[in-house]
């Protein structure tokens, strides 16, 4: 009886010290990476389609790949979308519009994946969109202009442009849908970020924040209390701000060049990839107003844009392989030359 009970003694002692280990201290892990065919030597944005396993990727002048995460194989590269930069989805209208280099707005069928048309909408680039709920518009934005960017304002019903506002601003990274029919607006060059009527687009708030010369990517918490900056510069550094007043709540450092942002709602943490320093930073919200820096994991260089997915907390990362020549001293610092066949998608999960 007495070594009976030891035996039991023992093994629930065992499986409290196995349920107490800790684990290896990755954040996050390396699930697949899967390599496309294709020559071109640029990208643009990725993002998930909200009604299937399907992730859009454009791929500029490789087009409009559609990859199949679920399965981790391309579904489809659409027909004449050369160009493609962005892509923004309405899948109660069955469409999703893309943003193409030249100036076009392909209009696709969702569930064929079916080029249906491209719309002329400006002479050059255009860079990124969103779909505003309230208004139920789509609002794009323009390329770098010299000195001068535009909103185009897109009826999805219709299938046409209804407006055009000119701003002085030299680059608009993508806005973020605040939901109540206003959106931010980042003026990285300027220094500032604009909050926007969506019907009006009257400015209704517009903030600078100290040690952020150059705001960049933007989320918000849920339920929707907090503003989160990525700031580039010398110093680097995340911004929390109130949402409604602007004012600052905390300020830690960052990695550079961050070129977008994620709020994982279900652990609290937001999501910072780096394509510079070829890592994803991972940020703890212990409060609404304290932060702490968890660590980083490793990726790839250039992977600087990415798509998220809130219910599985998998994201998705595209990169190319390439070589940066050397440069003399003094000399302007040449671009790096992409690798045809290399482009990667790169799922990390959690």
């Amino acid at each position: 009886m007495k070594r009976a009970r030891a035996i039991l003694l023992a093994l629930s002692l065992s499986a409290t010290a196995l349920a107490a280990a800790p684990g290896d201290g990755r954040l996050y892990q390396r699930e697949h990476q899967v390599t496309l065919a294709g020559s071109g030597d640029s990208w643009g944005f990725a993002a998930l389609d909200p009604t299937r396993p399907y992730l859009f990727l454009a791929r500029r002048e490789n087009g409009l790949s559609v990859f199949d995460v679920a399965k981790q194989r391309l579904v489809k590269t659409l027909e004449h979308s050369v160009g493609a930069n962005a892509v923004v989805f309405i899948p109660e209208r069955n469409r999703v519009f893309v943003l193409n280099t030249d100036g076009s707005l392909g209009v696709v069928e969702l569930s064929s994946l079916k080029l249906l048309k491209r719309i002329p909408v400006a002479q050059s680039n255009l860079n990124s969109a969103v779909y505003e709920p309230r208004t139920g518009q789509v609002i794009v934005v323009s390329g770098r202009r010299a000195d001068r960017s535009t909103l185009f304002v897109f009826d999805p019903q219709q299938e046409r442009v209804t407006a055009a506002h000119e701003l002085d601003v030299k680059k608009i990274d993508p806005l973020l849908v605040k939901g109540d029919g206003s959106f931010f607006l980042p003026m990285r060059d300027e220094g500032k970020v604009a909050r926007f009527s969506a019907s009006t687009f009257e400015v209704l708030d517009s903030w600078s924040f100290e040690g952020c010369p150059k705001p960049s990517a933007l989320a918000e918490d849920k339920p929707g209390q907090r503003l989160f900056v990525a700031c580039r510069g010398e110093q680097p550094r995340l911004i929390v701000a109130d949402l409604e007043s602007g004012a600052v709540k905390a300020s830690l450092p960052i990695t550079r060049d961050v070129n977008a942002l994620a709020w994982d709602a279900r652990q609290h943490r937001l999501i910072i990839p780096s394509g510079v320093d070829a890592n994803l930073t991972l940020v703890e919200q212990t409060d609404v107003d304290h932060y702490r820096t968890l660590g980083s994991v490793s990726t790839l260089p250039m992977a600087y844009n990415m798509a998220f997915d809130p219910t599985s907390g998998k994201v998705y990362l595209p990169a190319m392989d390439f070589t940066q020549p050397a440069t003399a001293k003094g000399e302007a610092k040449t671009d790096p030359l992409f690798h045809a066949n290399s482009f990667s998608v790169t799922t990390l999960a959690p």
